[in-house]
């Protein structure tokens, strides 16, 4: 083991080499039917009308909308009619940011304009309602989720809520909540939320300091029933998922501390709906993961090494024990995974200056990867006058859409190139302009590697909100503001399209 975790210490030294090799070899790889790109028929194109509030369930196959007090829901696996169900008086002015299924519900996570945050079942109409006891003051600021972590093998959620306003700290609040039921527990104030055991079966919340200077009492958890529990579980052997209010993702790390490291918490695997996968890899520094999807029984995740702003290096491995990542690539802005444990993953560095970014599909049998425009046509050269000037713009980003549902999966890639002349800005302006051009494409990608173009999101830049279903359907949202007498209110332009993908 200490062989193997020296030999991946090596690869991370050599990653600036290890970037350009891939990058120089990258395109070489798959034969020609793998990278023949295919039309993408559009035969279904709709206007689904201005709504308060949409939301897409992935794990459900559902999106749900809202205009007023009426919910709607959009299957994505089945029907393509809208079906409305019981009207929701406590729905309006809110903003769904999360949903959970579980048997026969469908929970809503609601964020209020003007009141707390609640939870609606979306089928049968209950609402599950927070105890803050908040003071209506002029000008105040209502409680907010400010993160919630889905335990679905708990069939529970837990919720950090805050800006209760009746508490001059406005520290948070946490309540855990059966998806199952709809009970709620509220754990008292004063108590944070610490960590999680490596399974995500226990969490730890730290109670008030009993004395000046002592490390602050620990409280476990149980969170498949929210009942407090007498022991506290032993972190120094089996390690700890820490809370961050900010990751609310399915798969979360875990950390442990290791001698070597004075027994700072090092990234020591991964935890998916209950189950642990232990990684025994040595890093040269603290590393943090980043972002972590699982696919078809495939993990892929970057880490961000401590004091790292820029794109970070990406893994990929099969989701087994005694298992060992293999660096796919040194720097990685973005991924997703496909079936098969294929994946498609965005490095920047490309083009003039590298100012540009580059997607490829690789290909986990054959551990080969090829660039997805391969063979597309693009914008045209650079004139030579303009290549050397720092006031032209000539880059391309590159955004990733993971498919939803249960079908063979699929990826978006939406490809969007700007080339101007940041001259035109001023007067006036000597010599010779460069015209302004963007170009747009939307590529979907399959399991295998089978490329489909399509004529979505060539002008302008793409719609705020895009979902993909596996079965070629695309939603997507575009926020518009709309006046009502002399009040302007957020709305939401929602669209579908499917795209027929000949396989």
């Amino acid at each position: 083991m200490r062989t193997m975790r020296l030999k991946f210490r090596v690869l991370l030294l050599l990653a600036p080499l290890l970037a350009f090799a891939f990058l120089t070899n990258a395109g070489s790889a798959g034969n020609a039917e793998e990278k023949a790109i295919r039309a993408g028929k559009t035969i279904g194109q709709r206007d689904l009308g201005v709504w308060d509030d949409v939301f897409a369930c992935g794990a459900e196959e559902v999106v749900v909308l809202r205009r007023g007090k009426e919910l709607f829901t959009l299957s994505l696996s089945s029907s393509a009619e809208l079906k409305k169900l019981a009207a929701a008086p406590a729905t309006v002015a809110t903003r769904i940011i999360a949903c959970a299924g579980s048997g026969d519900r469908l929970w809503l996570f609601l964020q209020s304009d003007n009141d707390g945050p609640s939870v609606l079942d979306a089928y049968s109409g209950k609402v599950t309602n927070f105890d803050l006891q908040r003071r209506s003051a002029p000008g105040s600021h209502p409680p907010v989720i400010q993160s919630q972590v889905i335990l679905r093998h708990a069939d529970a959620a837990l919720l950090m809520i805050s800006g209760d306003e009746r508490r001059s700290d406005f520290r948070p609040i946490y309540f855990w909540m059966s998806l199952t039921s709809g009970k709620v527990v509220a754990f008292p104030i004063g108590w944070d939320l610490y960590q999680f055991s490596p399974d995500q079966r226990i969490a730890m919340f730290e109670k008030p300091f009993l004395k000046p200077f002592e490390r602050r009492p620990l409280q476990a958890v149980d969170m498949r029933t929210g009942d407090l529990l007498a022991e506290i579980p032993d972190r120094s052997s089996t390690g700890v998922a820490p809370f961050d209010w900010s990751d609310t993702q399915r798969v979360k790390p875990v950390y442990r501390g290791r001698p070597e490291s004075g027994y700072q918490d090092r990234f020591a695997g991964i935890s998916v709906d209950g189950s642990v996968f232990p990684i025994d890899i040595e890093l040269d520094k603290k590393h943090y993961m980043s972002v972590a999807k699982v696919k078809d029984g495939f993990a892929g995740f970057t880490l961000r090494p401590e004091g790292n702003v820029g794109p970070n290096p990406f893994f990929h491995m099969a989701l087994k024990q005694k298992q060992i990542p293999q660096l796919v690539a040194p720097g990685v802005a973005g991924f997703a995974m496909l079936d098969r444990g294929n994946c498609v993953f965005v490095t920047g560095g490309h083009g003039r200056k590298g100012q540009s970014s580059e997607a490829f599909f690789r290909s986990a049998l054959e551990k080969s990867a090829w660039n997805v425009l391969d063979g597309v046509e693009r914008l045209p050269e650079l004139d030579k006058v303009f290549v050397d000037k720092d006031y032209i713009t000539d880059s391309q980003t590159i955004r990733l859409i993971d498919g939803l549902g249960n079908h063979d999966s699929l990826v978006l890639c939406l490809f969007f190139h700007l080339r101007e002349d940041r001259r035109a800005n001023y007067e006036p302006v000597e010599g010779k302009m460069l015209q302004r051009l963007t170009w747009g494409r939307a590529v979907i990608l399959t399991s295998t590697g089978e490329r489909y173009m399509t004529d979505l999101f060539r002008e302008g830049i793409p719609p705020y909100l895009i979902w993909l279903h596996n079965s070629g359907r695309i939603i997507t949202g575009d926020y518009i503001w709309q006046s009502t007498g002399s009040i302007k209110e957020r709305k939401v332009q929602v669209d579908e399209a499917t795209i027929q993908l000949q396989r």
